[in-house]
Parts: structure tokens; sequence; C-alpha cells
């Protein structure tokens, strides 16, 4: 896991110390719930072409990379720079 920190207004952390004591929950718990529900309403591009692409090839001792190449296959080959 990787630490954040983060400045909150005294009543907004009042708040929020008050839902997790009434959850009986810690305050980091309630904050990642928070996070997931903000990053779960993030809307899902359905012409991605990850919901259309398959099949896209085999894998295997064939000499098929498509695990490794599967960002190319999908979207076209990588820029270089």
């Amino acid at each position: 896991m990787t630490l954040v920190q983060a400045q909150l207004p005294e009543a907004e952390y009042r708040l929020l110390r008050q839902r997790a004591s009434a959850r009986g929950e810690p305050m980091k718990e309630i904050i990642r719930q928070a996070i997931h529900a903000y990053l779960a309403e993030e809307p899902v591009d359905a012409a991605d072409p990850i919901f259309h692409a398959f099949p896209l090839g085999a894998s295997g001792p064939k000499g098929h990379d498509t695990a490794r190449k599967h960002d190319d296959l999908l979207y076209g080959p990588a820029r270089r720079r």
C-alpha cells in the first residue's frame, strides 16, 4: 500500500471522525471506501477495443506472444520516443 496524506478542513475532519466512530471502523477505512465509490463512478467507454477485440490470437508454443503485445494488438503499435 501507499501512504497518502491530505489536509482537511476541521469540519470535514470532525464529520469523518464521527462517521467512522458510528460505524465502528477506522477513519482510513472510511476514506478508502469514499475513494473507491468516487473511482467507481468513472464512466466506461463502450467503444474501447478491449470490449470488442477478442479473440486476438493464440499464445503458446507456436511463437505467438499475444499476452506480451496485447496493448499493441488492441490500440495499435506503441509510439517510440
